[in-house]
């Protein structure tokens, strides 16, 4: 599967001149530029982004007969009005180069609209081939023939790059230049003398395409050829050319010269740049964050669909408009917003990523939406040229988190009412029993439980957090700084979570009837981590120092001895070693069992 190519990149790489036009006739205010373009018109991009096209290129007013401006304008209208792209003809249009003084060009003009879902158009992809090459090379050639035919053969045998091809007015072939022979592949003399239609496609000759050329050429001095044409070995090229009328010294047409300059690799850049846009628009257009283009100084270039429905702006009319003034002006709490304040404005600026969790953007109407937001920078030969902005509406997630907490503080609560009645059945059925000590051991039991539970709540029962577990239970046992707790911070199941606790309680337990914790200074170290070989463990290790002497246990002891050797999760992973110095222990449990997944 191809990868897909970025359609800015494809954008910016487009050996054409491109510029991306507002809807906004009259103005057609320029709100994108590439590289080619501003090569091929000497321009700058800061000098003439955010201007109207004719306010940056008018009329030469040193051509008479400058219609440039006039009929570019009637092209653009054209392609709004009718949502097709317009191609124009040869357009002799003068721009002014860096010293004010105005150059000849010639150009191709085509202009693309782009639509919204709705069929609108959003805005204008222009296109503009600079044939002055062509035309100045054609009228040199033209002016060749008629003052020598020696100088004129010169001319057109110098051009490897560009198919000449003259023939008479029935189209027969009598001149094949070097460079017909390097784009079509065949010599002169297999060419001259055959019909100029053995290079256009079967189609094209069924359809009297050739013969259709020829009268353009003499109706209209010219006739546009740019469609499929065959090479000798049969494989096609896409042509881009014309067909020019051949005149002698007294004005008559006496055949006709055909200038062809094969552009395939170009068309498929630009069949590519469709595409890709036509993929970026499909996609932006469903997702459902809102995602703007912006320029270096914050204006939204562009901005989809469900951008404008989530702020309550048809989306063309976020087009222009400064992206932080617009949604981003105010805080939360209704204070002013100043830009300079404003991390993604500096961000922009400074062409760095960030991403803000939680923030607040406005609606048209002022209402507050909460957001989380993301800034990717557009960087080119290390320029910040603008970013990409995605902004998530949060509502529903802060919706959904409000009830959710809702209902864990009322499960919470219903499952401690549960515990107390547990408690006190218990305390009522054990009243009479006479060891005391075995009935406050179970009542304590069922208060680790509890504490456990209050940690889980704390995730929806998702998860609780290592450490916090450990603290919620040793804290009934002995004043924290009596523990030194060390490990990673893990994610732990529910199940792990009650199982932890309850080792705990039965540890601490009895490290304060018999251990280290029976005595003033003594501390114990609870230190845990993750192991790989042979399988992911979790390991947890319990340290009892400065209490009295450890004797080991007559007995098996009775049911907290049993919860201890069942270890971490019932696994009996637990090995117990009474040393003089204290108690040391060492508990072992799969890690996938004890980790949230």
């Amino acid at each position: 599967m191809r990868a897909a190519i970025p359609s800015h990149d494809v954008f910016e790489a487009t050996p054409n001149p491109y510029l991306l036009l507002a809807a906004d006739s009259p103005t057609f205010t320029i709100i994108g530029v590439n590289e080619a373009y501003l090569r091929a018109t000497m321009t700058e991009r800061e000098a003439i982004t955010g201007r109207s096209l004719f306010e940056v290129f008018p009329d030469d007013p040193a051509t008479p007969k400058a219609f440039g401006e006039r009929n570019l304008r009637a092209s653009l209208d054209r392609a709004i009005q009718t949502g097709l792209p317009d191609r124009m003809a040869v357009q002799h249009y003068n721009i002014r180069g860096p010293d004010g003084v105005f150059v000849e060009r010639h150009w191709r003009p085509l202009s693309v609209p782009v639509t919204g879902p709705g069929g609108e158009v959003l805005s204008l992809i222009h296109y503009v081939e600079d044939v002055t090459s062509d035309v100045v090379g054609t009228r040199d050639t033209q002016t060749a023939l008629t003052a020598s035919d020696a100088r004129y053969r010169a001319i057109v045998e110098s051009s490897t790059d560009y198919a000449m091809v003259a023939m008479d007015l029935s189209g027969t072939i009598t001149t094949w230049n070097t460079g017909a022979e390097h784009v079509l592949g065949w010599r002169a003399e297999e060419m001259v003398g055959r019909p100029s239609e053995t290079f256009f496609t079967e189609e094209d000759r069924t359809a009297g395409i050739p013969a259709q050329e020829m009268r353009a050429a003499l109706e209209q001095g010219r006739g546009i050829d740019e469609r499929w044409h065959l090479r000798k070995d049969g494989s096609r090229f896409w042509a881009n050319g014309e067909l020019m009328p051949l005149k002698d010294e007294a004005g008559a047409v006496i055949g006709f010269l055909k200038i062809l300059r094969d552009r395939t690799s170009q068309r498929e850049v630009e069949r590519a740049l469709a595409e890709q846009t036509d993929i970026l628009r499909s996609v932006t257009d469903h997702v459902s964050e809102a995602v703007f283009r912006l320029d270096p100084d914050g204006t939204i270039l562009l901005a989809n669909p469900p951008a404008g429905r989530l702020f309550g702006w048809p989306a063309d009319e976020l087009v222009g408009r400064n992206l932080h003034e617009t949604l981003h002006h105010h805080r939360e709490d209704g204070t002013a917003f100043p830009a300079e304040e404003c991390i993604f404005v500096r961000a922009l600026r400074e062409g760095t990523s960030i991403v803000a969790e939680e923030t607040v953007f406005f609606r048209q109407d002022g209402t507050p939406v909460p957001v989380t937001c993301t800034n990717a920078p557009l960087l080119r030969d290390g320029e910040v040229v603008g970013a990409v902005v995605t902004v998530t509406d949060l509502t529903a997630r802060k919706r959904a988190a409000e009830q959710q907490d809702i209902l864990n503080h009322e499960l919470s609560h219903r499952l401690k009412n549960t515990l107390a009645i547990v408690q006190s059945i218990a305390t009522q059925t054990l009243r009479g029993v006479t060891e005391r000590h075995l009935v406050e051991a179970f009542e304590r039991r069922v208060l680790a439980l509890s504490r456990a539970h209050d940690v889980l709540v704390q995730k929806s029962w998702a998860a609780a957090r290592m450490r916090s577990v450990m603290e919620s239970v040793l804290a009934m046992q002995a004043d924290l700084d009596r523990f030194a707790l060390d490990g990673p911070d893990l994610d732990i199941s529910p199940q792990a979570a009650l199982s932890l606790s309850l080792l705990l309680h039965e540890m601490a337990t009895n490290a304060l009837k018999y251990g280290s914790l029976s005595a003033g200074a003594g501390k114990v170290r609870i230190s845990w981590r993750t192991e790989t070989d042979p399988s992911p463990t979790l390991v947890l290790d319990w340290a009892e120092t400065d209490g009295p002497p450890v004797v080991p246990p007559s007995t098996r002891g009775g049911f907290g001895s049993k919860l201890i050797r069942m270890g971490l999760l019932g696994t009996r992973v637990a090995a117990l070693d009474y040393a003089p110095v204290g108690l040391r222990a060492e508990f072992r449990a799969p890690l996938a069992e004890v980790l949230v997944h």
